[in-house]
């Protein structure tokens, strides 16, 4: 388990214990942050392998 889980977990038992008032966007925002940035990583990860996968497909064409 991560540290933004971890943080999720003892936000959300800290707002059902009614000891935060915050809503639960905030609550829930550590999770948020941590997925936009796993989504981040996969989309930079798919354009990098589209670019090798064109550049082997052009040395290929080479020979």
């Amino acid at each position: 388990m991560g540290f933004t889980e971890v943080l999720t977990i003892i936000f959300i038992v800290l707002k059902l214990l009614n000891i935060i008032d915050w809503n639960w966007f905030l609550v829930l925002l550590p999770e948020i942050i941590a997925l936009t940035i796993y989504l981040i990583i996969v989309v930079i990860g798919i354009f990098q392998y589209r670019s090798i996968n064109k550049e082997f497909k052009r040395i290929k064409d080479k020979f």
